[in-house]
């Protein structure tokens, strides 16, 4: 019985490992979705209201291109991340992480261009 219980936690942890090195290559579209709405609710706890505007719009105009969630339409990704929407207190615990995160979410915003751009290129071939 011992033997199996072993077997079995190290098929599974097997398992986490791999799902877990494959996650990290290829996101799907609900992960990038709770992504994009993790950014979102950060944005509105740690930036401005100017820097929550910009950023939001970004965002949408990120799933409008369809760079959240391949194969789906904008407007059911977009109700998917209204959805998803998780507590700031959660996400962000005190005001001191918010610089980071800010860092963090103007890189993102930085790269999105970049990605828009990049997608019309390879849609064009």
């Amino acid at each position: 019985m011992a033997r199996r219980v072993k077997l079995g936690l190290a098929a599974g942890l097997l398992a986490c490992t791999a799902g877990a090195a494959w996650s990290a290559t290829a996101p799907s579209a609900s992960e990038q979705e709770q992504r994009e709405a993790d950014d979102r609710v950060i944005a509105a706890r740690c930036g401005t209201p100017a820097f929550e505007k910009q950023f939001f719009r970004s965002s949408q105009a990120a799933v409008r291109a369809t760079s959240i969630a391949r194969g789906r339409r904008p407007e059911d990704s977009e109700k998917a991340i209204t959805a998803l929407r998780r507590s700031p207190f959660i996400l962000v615990s005190s005001n001191a992480d918010c610089a980071a995160q800010l860092d963090r979410l103007k890189e993102v915003m930085r790269a999105r261009p970049a990605q828009r751009g990049s997608q019309k290129s390879g849609n064009a071939r």
